[in-house]
């Protein structure tokens, strides 16, 4: 555990830049990368053309376990993945074996866990905690502060509000203490389909799932499966009305918009102003 740690730690390469950045040796650094002050980039770090690490950002950090926690833990340097144009906060801290899509944004403070699949154009807001295994579909939205616990899957198009909560486990009592009462005892994270909204403050239990396009309210604490296109509020949530045939058109035009936008931004034939431009327009006439 923590001599294991202690090894793979004992065993890194760094090179240290004048700006006190420490980059590990064998690191892939795209071109036109910037690396701000005193970052540190661990073994496996692959970043792409034109990405921005803020100042005191860590990337491919290992976990490490003191002996007590209930997840086995390999404190063993993977992969970190990371795609052009991507930005990662200052102080954000993001551990290894990671996938990260192109031209994400990743907040000050923010802390991604291994084994996590980040899409591309995801923006993870300031202070956000991603646990281990979670998958987040492209151009979601998580906003400040939440919490998204090990094993959510999240899809595509999906908002999430500030300070929401996630969790994955109704058994923590039994597993903690190794108490077994039959049947699986393994933690299931929440499953929120794309075009979804979860609204600030509210709270997801184990192994629900959030329906395409259905939205959360403020404050709700959402306890069994919620249908797709469905407003539910209040504690515990209840549904409260259907969404209009029409404005779930819009969503999923909406949508179609953002990802149309997005493949002209990565077409080399078209300028960037151009492709700007048009992306402009498309969102203008939805």
């Amino acid at each position: 555990m923590a001599d294991r740690a202690h090894g793979a730690l004992a065993s890194v390469e760094l090179e240290r830049l004048d700006n006190g950045t420490a980059v590990a040796v064998g690191t892939q650094l795209g071109v036109g990368t910037t690396l701000g002050n005193c970052a540190t980039l661990y073994p496996g770090v692959e970043l792409g053309d034109g990405c921005v690490v803020l100042d005191g950002a860590v990337i491919g950090r290992i976990p490490i376990s003191n002996g007590t926690t209930t997840r086995a833990i390999q404190s063993v340097y993977g992969r970190v993945i990371v795609g052009a144009g991507s930005i990662i906060g200052a102080n954000a801290v993001l551990y290894t074996d990671l996938r990260i899509g192109e031209r994400v944004l990743i907040g000050d403070l923010a802390s991604i866990r291994e084994g996590c699949v980040i899409g591309d154009g995801v923006i993870l807001g300031r202070g956000v905690m991603a646990l281990y295994n979670c998958t987040v579909g492209s151009f979601s939205r998580i906003q400040d502060q939440a919490h998204l616990v090990g094993g959510i899957t999240i899809e595509e198009h999906v908002f999430i509000g500030m300070g929401v909560v996630t969790t994955n486990d109704n058994d923590v009592y039994l597993r903690r203490f190794g108490i077994r009462t039959g049947g699986s005892l393994e933690p299931r994270g929440p499953m929120i389909r794309r075009l979804a909204v979860v609204g600030a403050g509210a709270t997801i239990l184990p192994g629900v799932e959030i329906g395409e396009g259905a939205l959360v309210g403020a404050g709700a604490v959402v306890t069994r499966d919620v249908a797709p296109w469905t407003v539910v509020t209040g504690v515990p949530a209840r549904p409260a009305r259907v969404i209009p045939e029409e404005l779930r058109q819009a969503a999923l035009d909406g949508a179609r918009a953002v990802e149309r936008g997005a493949a002209l931004a990565d077409d080399p034939r078209v300028p960037v102003e151009l492709a700007q431009e048009l992306a402009r327009e498309l969102a203008r006439d939805q």
